[in-house]
This record gives structure tokens, sequence and C-alpha cells, in this order.
């Protein structure tokens, strides 16, 4: 996912100090593809300057095709935000072009410099704010992946790039990117790296043990900063636990409000190599916000480990979200955070919205077409098939294993840096690995039946209601027995009930 426009001044002037702005620049670092330099005016800061020039490790395409991401995250039309875009050769001439499209271009020769404007103005899509640049008052963010053109790098390697930032007085830059000085930063995949720039970020970091935490926060909330802080490090330690490991050692999450009104609850969040980023509105009570809070950070934190720091390639996104929801769910219930009904309800509703669907598809034909439909059949089904896999774990080996050893599994055997596989293919094998789900796969998986879990729901001692409107809700039995009770135990029935007690 790298994309953007570019464009290079005409002036003699401004090539040879652009110029000699990289050759100073280039000393800070090796081995590099690519020198950015990113301006905003205080004037204008919806719309951003981008120079570039390539280096030595040369991109694998040829440079006289210029293509930026059209669309992302069901988010169309990308492309049209790009204008200005000018090329210059090594001679320091202009290299003619042909546009083809909006954000699509074909040069007459070959290029070494480039520039362009590009405006980020935030999306009518309220989806997009955590996934697409943009920039409102004297706040933004900037992601590479859709500011710069989509480059390839030689035998797929990521692209390493030098990026300097020019900003309005007292605005600041924060990223997870190795700093070089006051505003300058070297990416070391500029399809993962994110900036945020703007004025009133605050800043936090979280050391322990070989991993920093950084937050950055903006905007006011329910919370305080110090409960943002509390709650980060309780998950994170929650999946390190689980994982017996840290995927990387610096994080930076970063919590912004939407750049305009929207309605209660509502959030986007994007995860990116190291980046953790969520856009949010708040809660009306400060309960509810910390809540939200927490089932926030509990997925996001998640994926640091998986999809973040897998070798996998493709669609496979009904695991890395559906399941990730699920898994998200029972560390609320292990963390006291929610109530075993609450679990319960989750299920419920995700039960219902499958079964909302008119035209049923399976989890793998789900994640083909997320963003053109199926988003929700990605996360409500992917979300009951783990639980359906949980439930099949416990009941075989009598509460001695539960879905956690399929995403250790999963990440012992393909996290970086082994070689790269197909994420279906991958996920799959070690599902089968499980006599148990085999069935499940069958049906739901690469299936599209109508999910059934009637006999799985009372092996566990728990029951579907059905009530009006064709609405289901989950409860527990009235006396479990035996089994169905230590079943309900390992599922976290008690926990609340635990914790209420002290």
């Amino acid at each position: 996912m790298s994309t953007t426009n570019k464009k290079f001044s005409r002036t003699a002037v401004f090539c040879t100090g652009f110029l000699l702005f990289l050759t100073l620049f280039a000393s800070a670092s090796l081995a590099q593809d690519l020198d950015l330099n990113i301006k905003i005016a205080s004037l204008s800061p919806e719309t951003v300057r981008v120079e570039g020039k390539f280096l030595p490790r040369q991109i694998a395409q040829s440079n006289k095709t210029w293509s930026f991401l059209r669309s992302f995250a069901g988010t169309e039309n990308l492309g049209e935000r790009i204008s200005d875009f000018s090329l210059i050769d090594e001679q320091n001439k202009v290299v003619s072009f042909k546009k083809l499209a909006p954000g699509e271009y074909l040069a007459e020769s070959e290029t070494t410099n480039w520039s362009y404007s590009i405006n980020v103005k935030p999306s009518p899509n309220i989806t997009a704010m955590a996934h697409v640049s943009w920039v409102a008052g004297e706040q933004g963010i900037l992601m590479l992946g859709d500011l710069l053109p989509q480059f390839n790098a030689e035998n797929n390697q990521p692209i390493r790039a030098r990026v300097k930032f020019e900003l309005p007085k007292d605005w600041k830059v924060i990223s997870s990117e190795r700093s070089l000085g006051e505003n300058a930063f070297e990416a070391e995949n500029v399809g993962k790296a994110i900036f945020l720039i703007g004025k009133n970020w605050r800043e936090k970091e979280i050391a322990s043990d070989k991993i920093s935490l950084n937050l950055a926060i903006s905007g006011e909330w329910q919370f305080s900063d110090a409960e943002v802080s509390e709650i980060t490090t309780e998950i994170f330690k929650e999946y390190r636990k689980l994982f017996g490991t840290i995927p990387t050692e610096k994080v930076q999450i970063s919590l912004v409000r939407f750049p305009r009104e929207t309605k209660f609850g509502r959030w986007e969040a994007e995860a990116r190599g190291a980046n953790l980023l969520i856009v949010s509105s708040d809660m009306p009570f400060k309960t509810l916000s910390l809540q939200r809070l927490h089932e926030q950070l509990r997925h996001e934190l998640f994926h640091l480990w998986i999809p973040n720091n897998l070798a996998l390639t493709g669609n496979y996104d009904w695991f890395y979200e559906g399941f990730t929801v699920y898994q998200a769910l029972r560390t609320g219930i292990q963390t006291n955070r929610i109530r075993f009904e609450d679990f319960l309800n989750t299920l419920s509703e995700a039960y219902n919205l499958e079964n909302l669907q008119n035209q049923k598809i399976s989890l793998t034909e789900a994640s083909k077409v997320r963003w053109s439909g199926a988003n929700n059949q990605v996360f409500a089904r992917g979300m009951i098939v783990a639980f359906l896999c949980d439930v099949a774990l416990l009941r075989r080996s009598k509460g001695k294993r539960s879905i956690d050893e399929i995403f250790q599994e999963v990440y012992q055997k393909h996290r970086l840096p082994t070689s790269p596989r197909d994420g279906n293919a991958a996920i799959l094998n070690v599902l089968k690995n499980f006599a148990e789900l085999q069935t499940i796969i069958e049906k739901y998986i690469t299936g599209a039946e109508k999910i059934n879990w009637e006999t799985d729901l009372q092996s566990v001692g728990i029951k579907a209601v059905a009530e009006t409107n064709f609405i289901t809700r989950l409860e527990v039995i009235a006396k479990p027995k035996g089994q169905q009770k230590d079943f309900l135990k390992k599922l976290g029935y008690n926990n609340w009930q635990k914790i209420s007690e002290k």
C-alpha cells in the first residue's frame, strides 16, 4: 500500500537549492531509496507539497510510469488529490509527461527528481480518518503509504526513505521512525510510516523491559492520560504473556478525536508496523469512555503481533480481524474489564448481524471483498467462527486447550523474518492440525453455510433464546452441570463474580 503524487519545481534556482538539501541530508544515512521533503504552509495546511529524489539504490520498475493510490479502505478517487505534478531528469531538465487519469502519469523519459501537491483535506467518508492522510486546523496525520506513488524496490524489499518536514511555526512531528534530527526521520518502510503533525499533542512514554510504548494523545476525553497509560500497560502485558515475546522494541500509539463532530462511540483504527492509530469520538460518561478505550486497545495492540509481525500475505482479514475481535473479548474478561454477560451480548450481536446477510459467503471470499461491502461479515462471522473453534478445542481437550494455541502456533511458525507465505493457506494449515476444527473449516471458513451452533452452545452451558424480530440472545443455562461448569469457567464465566466479591 504505497501511493502518492509528485511534482518538481521548474526553476533552476529551486533545483539547485533542493539538490543541495538532498546532498546534505543524504550524509545522515546510507542504503535508502528515496529522499523526501514534505512541506506544509501555515496559510494552506490542507495542501501538502512533496518533493523527492531517487537515490542510487534503484527502484525496480521504470520510473516513466507514475501511479498513485486510487482507492483504499473504501475511500475512492484518491488520485484526484494530486496537482502541480512535475518531473526533472539527471541534467536538471524538465521531463514531459502525459496525464492518463487522476493520479496516473506517463513520462517521456527517465526521472531522478519529482514534486507535486496533494490535497489532504479530511474525506467526507468518516471511515477514512484512520486510514488516509488528513490535515485539519492545526493537526494532522500523514501516511507515506497514500502520500507517495506506488514504487517497488528490487526483490520486493520495503522502500526506505529519508524524510524532512517543513512545518508552520510551533508545529512538531511525532513518529516511531528513527529520528535524524529536528523534523527529519529515516523510514524503514514507507508503506508503514505514519507521522503525527501539528500542535497540542501530549506525549507519554512507557518503558518496560526492552519495550518502549510512546503515547501521543490529542483532545479532551472523559478519561485521563494516566488512565490511557495504565490500560495500555495492562493489555500489553496480557499479550506478551500469550505470545511469550515482544514484536518490536518501540511502538507508537496515537489517540486523536475525529476532525469534525461525530456521534458518540464511533471510532476507526489503523495498525501499520509499530504504529497504532485510533481516531475516535468520546462516550457520554467516563465509565463508558474507559470501557470503549479498553476495547479499542485490546484489538489494536493485538495487531502488533498478528498480523503486523507475520510474514504472511494476501487477504486473510477473517483471521487477523475476526479472530482478533474474539480474542479481544476474551482478554476483556480475563482482565475483568467486561462481564461474561457482555461477552455473550457481543457474540449475540455478531450472530444477528451475520443472519441479516441475504447472501452468505465464506470467510475467505469475504476477505477478498472486505471494503466492497463484506466488512461486517469479516468481523461478525469471523468472531463467531473463532468462538466455535475455541469451544471445539475446549471440548475435545476437556478444557486443556483453547484458541490461544492457534494464535501461538501461527505466530511461532510465521513471525518475521521467516519467508513470506500466503496467509489463507498458512492459517488453514494450522487449523487443520486440529481434527476437531475440520467441520468448522469446511462449513464456515472455506464454506458459506449458515451458522448452526446449538450443539456447540449446549456443550458449554449456553443457550440461544429467540426473541422478536428474528433477534437471538445468548444466556447461560439455568443449571449447568459437570463439564459445562468447567467450560464456562474456562471461558471466564466466574471472573466478574470473583472481582465483585473482592
